[in-house]
């Protein structure tokens, strides 16, 4: 008996860590052109990420590509550049009605590379601490898939980041694809990810810790950059994520109505 839960023990730990392992790493390489929409405030820092508040956002279509020209367009923009302006990976964020809308656009991953392309976007939603607490969330997805995952902090499990594998919230969406046609930035078909992620379950505040990181198979990029690379081990500890914030403090309007 007592080798019998040792070995449940044993298999639930592995699946948890192949989960986690598929959910974390990798970035771009391609041409891209200047967005010139009114939402542009970052190009290719790490300074804080700041989301905008939208009204149109009804309008996506969660198929992890842009699906037409003006999809994302009432977003703030985000690009970062890596390994010599090779690689290119464009960050749109909004959020609406109590979500965050998230997509990253790799426009140099031309390989389609199926569930080992994916991408995963974290918050830490109370405290920037130095091991993931039940405050911290991370969603991931890979690519050809419509069905995401939710990872918590609180894990006592330092392999798996301290992060456990829950359910997702129901109203959670991510799709894993590939955009092009209609691609603002690049018509060559590339690696996207597409997330409307449920705030209630972070909490509601103008600030948080935050970090992405998506792969083209085992090489990652991030935000912040500084972790980016070959088979990265692990989601970096919450104190080192960067930021993303609400300059017009339009969330935390959301837990007063």
């Amino acid at each position: 008996m007592i080798y019998s839960q040792m070995k449940t023990i044993k298999l639930n730990l592995n699946g948890i860590l192949g989960i986690i392992t598929l959910c974390m790493a990798s970035l771009l390489v391609g041409v891209v052109y200047a967005d010139e929409d009114p939402y542009t405030l970052a190009f290719n820092t790490n300074a804080p990420i700041k989301i905008t508040i939208s009204s149109d956002l009804d309008d996506v279509q969660f198929d992890g590509e842009w699906s037409f020209r003006s999809e994302w367009k009432h977003s703030t923009f985000d690009k970062f550049e890596y390994d010599d302006k090779e690689d290119v990976v464009v960050l749109r964020t909004a959020h609406q009605d109590k979500f965050f809308y998230i997509f990253i656009d790799y426009l140099s991953d031309w390989t389609n590379d199926h569930i080992a392309d994916r991408a995963i976007v974290c918050f830490d939603g109370y405290d920037i601490s130095s091991v993931a607490g039940e405050s911290d969330w991370c969603y991931a997805v890979s690519r050809g898939s419509g069905n995401g995952h939710t990872l918590q902090g609180g894990s006592p499990i330092y392999q798996t980041s301290h992060f456990n594998l829950v359910k997702n919230h129901p109203d959670f969406v991510a799709h894993g694809g590939t955009s092009g046609e209609n691609d603002r930035y690049v018509a060559t078909p590339h690696a996207a990810y597409e997330f409307r992620i449920p705030i209630e379950q972070i909490g509601f505040q103008d600030e948080y810790g935050f970090f992405v990181q998506v792969f083209d198979v085992n090489d990652a990029k991030t935000y912040p950059k500084e972790f980016s690379g070959k088979f990265p081990q692990k989601i970096p500890s919450p104190v080192k994520w960067g930021k993303i914030v609400s300059p017009d403090h339009s969330i935390s309007n959301y837990d007063s109505q």
